[in-house]
């Protein structure tokens, strides 16, 4: 593996296992794409096997993601606000 200072990181997700509710996100994060800061939420699913993954793999699928909004001390993001 690199060095950090030579990794380029385009965000953080995070597995939500402390969840306020059965209705929060189970990931949630931050990514750049071309400059340009978004939040996103997902929820955690099972494949049915009709598509790309086998029957009972699991994955996340993208709920919200938006344009991450800035204030005047830096990021605005609480990973808390998504839920």
């Amino acid at each position: 593996m690199a060095d950090n200072d030579q990794q380029k990181s385009f965000g953080t997700a995070i597995i939500n296992t402390n969840k306020a509710s059965p209705k929060s996100y189970d990931l949630k994060g931050t990514i750049e794409v071309d400059g340009t800061k978004y939040r996103f939420g997902a929820y955690k699913s099972t494949a049915s096997g009709k598509g790309k993954l086998k029957e009972g793999e699991p994955y996340f699928w993208m709920h919200r993601v938006e344009k991450l909004e800035m204030a005047t001390g830096g990021e605005s993001f609480d990973p808390a606000a998504l839920e």
